[in-house]
C-alpha cells in the first residue's frame, strides 16, 4: 500500500481581504482619474502635460490627450481595474507600481526643472502628482490583499482508495 505524494494548492479565500482589495482598488482608481485632470506643476493641467514631462525638464502642453500624463494615468486606472479579475492581485500591484514609477520620473524631472531645488520641486507640484502617488500605494496595499495560493504535500494513496472504490461498489451490488 504504497502512496503517491503529490503537490496540491490551496487557495485561502477570506471575503473580508476581497473587499478590501476591491474597495482600495476602487478609490486608487478614481484618485488616479481626477489626477488626470487636475493641475500637475503649476498651471499644468494633467490632460494638457506632454508625456515628454517624465522624461524632459520642460513642461510643455500638448493638445492630443492621448499624449498626455493624464491618458497615461487614465490607461493606469484601466489596468489597476481589470486586476480585479485575477484573484491574487498580482496585476493591480503592477499597475500600483506603475503609478509610482510615474509619480519618480515626475519628480525627478521637477527637481531638475526647478533648479535642484527639493524645496521648490514640491511646492510647486499640484493635487495631481500627489494623488498619483496616493493611489499608487493603494493599489500596491490593495494587490497584496488578493487570494493566497498555497503548495502543501498531499499524499494520496492510490490503492487504498481503489480498494473503498472496489468494496463500494460491492455493497451496492448486494
Amino acid at each position: 500500500m504504497a502512496g503517491e505524494v503529490r503537490e496540491a494548492e490551496l487557495e485561502s479565500d477570506r471575503t473580508a481581504r476581497q473587499i478590501g482589495r476591491m474597495a482600495l482598488t476602487f478609490l486608487a482608481v478614481a484618485a488616479l482619474v481626477v489626477s488626470a485632470f487636475v493641475d500637475w506643476a503649476g498651471p499644468l493641467v494633467g490632460d494638457k502635460l506632454t508625456l515628454k514631462a517624465l522624461v524632459n525638464t520642460e513642461f510643455h502642453t500638448q493638445s492630443d490627450f492621448t499624449k498626455t500624463v493624464g491618458a497615461l494615468a487614465i490607461l493606469v486606472a484601466l489596468v489597476a481595474l481589470l486586476g480585479l479579475v485575477d484573484r491574487t492581485g498580482w496585476v493591480t500591484r503592477l499597475a500600483g507600481a506603475a503609478s509610482l514609477i510615474i509619480f519618480v520620473m515626475f519628480a525627478v524631472q521637477a527637481y531638475r526643472y526647478f533648479g535642484d531645488d527639493a524645496g521648490a520641486a514640491v511646492h510647486h507640484s499640484r493635487v495631481g502628482v500627489w494623488l498619483l502617488l496616493g493611489s499608487g500605494v493603494l493599489l500596491l496595499i490593495g494587490g497584496f490583499l488578493g487570494a493566497r495560493v498555497v503548495a502543501v504535500p498531499a499524499v494520496v494513496e492510490a490503492e487504498m482508495a481503489r480498494e473503498a472504490r472496489a468494496e463500494n461498489r460491492a455493497r451496492l451490488r448486494d
